[in-house]
């Protein structure tokens, strides 16, 4: 079945924080890695290399900008 904009209803709220963003998101070592550069732009957050896989999980971001901002 291929998912739509309609069928997407997900409430930001209600997303799990442990949630993992390679695996079952399917995203890839370089989409990951741009999530992370956007992530550092927007923030205005300077996230090293080595802090990239406290990134890995929806809660891990949530927790690791709530300790460096």
């Amino acid at each position: 079945m291929i998912s739509t904009d309609s069928d997407i209803s997900a409430d930001p709220i209600a997303i799990r924080q442990e949630l993992a963003l390679k695996e079952p998101v399917d995203i890839s070592s370089s989409a990951f890695q741009r999530f992370v550069i956007r992530l550092s732009e927007r923030l205005d957050l300077d996230i090293p290399r080595e802090d990239y896989p406290q990134l890995a999980t929806v809660g891990g971001c949530f927790d690791y900008i709530d300790r460096n901002r």
